[in-house]
């Protein structure tokens, strides 16, 4: 972030533990699903949060809104600590904070017709007055692409791209400052896709919004968002502008997730950088030092670990976050790639 960015959103020591049982006895154990976070997303810029599936993303959105309950840590909304509201403030405070949903089929309720979907937030928040609810409503569905006719008819009525532009009508309901954007296109087919990608800037554009976008799609996150925060067992292991991360990332998970990217580029298939070996860790039991290392391309001979003495700091040592000399914006926690 520079110094003049006006900080809509922070995040700060993010945790967020989910409880199970296990063994014999049935002693607790617990999902580091996200643990540690820190996100700073300035007004009207859009955030891409990327990583492997279970490496915590929704997790870290859903957090923020509190859908699930968080551990530990602050998510600072416009001067507002968020996780410290009262039941009464945060349903004050969700109208100025919305999700749209991955799932444009499970994420609409079945019973309810597209009208009476956009309209609830008007209701629940009362943004509107009852008479006024149908002629919003009917301007919501125009503004998103869709005929205000349709508002007797019912989800299963609709195309997979369509339903979601029914989701992101109901998001800008109550009216909003901040989205978050929960691999809102990974459902939809690619032509769809790029629809539903435009729509969203265009809304940008002309509300001021503010979006964190979960994706896994590299493509998709580098057409579309202006800073990138790369996530892996639940923590951030990489930050930095759209350009610097594509041209020049470098904590190694990073280079492994674009090397792994397809590419329309004859011959440009990410050759030169060594891909990942070997499974996720469970983040109920992460590895010590840094979570990456077991996997990590700098700390292997072929498909093997290297022998302990290789650089042992990766397995004691669990490496922070920091800027790059010669490019503040840019930070990653790898110790390898700082020597």
């Amino acid at each position: 972030m520079t110094p003049g960015d006006d900080i809509l959103l922070s995040v700060r020591g993010l945790r967020t533990y989910f409880p199970i049982r296990g063994g014999l006895l049935g002693s607790k154990k617990f999902v580091r699903a996200v643990d540690g976070v820190d996100l700073d997303i300035p007004r009207g810029a859009t955030l891409g949060l990327v990583g492997e599936s279970g490496s915590g993303k929704t997790t870290v959105g859903r957090s923020i809104l509190r859908l699930v309950h968080a551990n530990a840590g602050k998510v600072i909304f416009d001067g507002v600590d968020v996780l410290s509201l009262a039941p009464g403030r945060m349903r004050d405070m969700r109208c100025r904070m919305q999700m749209i949903f991955q799932d444009p089929f499970g994420s609409l309720n079945p019973r309810m017709t597209v009208g009476d979907i956009v309209a609830e937030p008007l209701a629940v928040h009362r943004v509107v007055r009852r008479p006024e609810r149908r002629m919003r409503t009917a301007q919501l569905l125009d503004r998103v692409g869709l005929s205000p006719a349709y508002m007797q008819r019912y989800p299963h009525e609709f195309s997979g791209g369509q339903r979601q532009r029914i989701g992101i009508a109901r998001a800008l309901a109550a009216q909003p400052a901040f989205i978050i954007c929960d691999e809102p296109v990974s459902a939809l087919d690619v032509s769809i896709q790029a629809q539903i990608l435009n729509l969203l800037k265009d809304l940008q554009d002309e509300l001021g919004l503010t979006y964190l976008f979960i994706a896994h799609n590299l493509a998709v996150v580098e057409h579309f968002c202006d800073r990138i925060a790369v996530m892996y067992l639940g923590k951030i292991v990489e930050t930095a502008p759209r350009d610097a991360l594509y041209n020049n990332p470098r904590h190694p998970y990073t280079q492994a997730l674009l090397a792994a990217a397809p590419s329309c580029t004859p011959g440009d298939g990410g050759g030169n950088c060594k891909r990942l070996e070997g499974e996720t860790p469970s983040p109920v039991n992460p590895p010590s030092g840094c979570a990456f290392h077991p996997r990590c391309p700098l700390t292997r001979v072929g498909n093997e670990l290297a022998p302990l003495g290789v650089d042992e700091r990766c397995s004691k040592i669990t490496p922070q976050l920091a800027a790059l000399a010669d490019d503040p914006l840019h930070a990653h926690s790898c110790i390898l790639s700082r020597d």
